[in-house]
């Protein structure tokens, strides 16, 4: 029992000294699924209640069963990157983000690539949501839909 309880301290003081030199929390899943939290906007925290593990951003709260993790780490994210689009219903038409799909009400995020939000907005009654980027400037932003994050870029 004192193994594992200075095995999870131990990691614990790892991961908060990684964290200072990274942006982004990466939770491992044992499925195969991945799931990111941007350090700058999302603000996580890592507890442990009982057998799980429990993420908490500015805006949710995310459980996992300990048994479901495989691990989680911190990464450094390149601003400049752009990651494929997720199969979460998000197409780009012109200066225009379409989403649909979405659970109705359900929150979308636009982000600056410092984590300044620009734009919120909340999906329909059938799951459609849109962000208008004609008013912002040339550069990289991160959208945030039903936990689905993605990089543009707006040229």
């Amino acid at each position: 029992m004192k193994r594992k309880i200075l095995s999870v301290v131990g990691c614990l003081l790892l991961g908060v000294a990684t964290a200072m030199a990274s942006n982004v929390l990466v939770i491992h899943l044992t499925s195969g699924v991945t799931e990111r939290f941007i350090l700058l906007n999302e603000e996580p925290t890592i507890n442990f209640s009982g057998n799980n593990i429990v993420v908490t951003t500015a805006t949710t709260e995310h459980t996992y069963p300990m048994e479901a993790v495989n691990y989680f780490n911190y990464e450094t994210s390149d601003a400049t990157a752009i990651e494929g689009v997720a199969s979460n219903g998000m197409s780009m038409q012109g200066d225009r983000i379409a989403f649909s799909g979405l659970p109705a009400g359900s929150a979308v995020f636009l982000y600056g690539a410092g984590g300044q939000l620009y734009m919120k907005t909340e999906a329909d009654a059938d799951g459609n949501a849109a962000i208008d980027l004609t008013s912002l400037m040339r550069g990289v932003y991160i959208v945030k839909a039903n936990n689905v994050t993605t990089k543009i870029t707006k040229k």
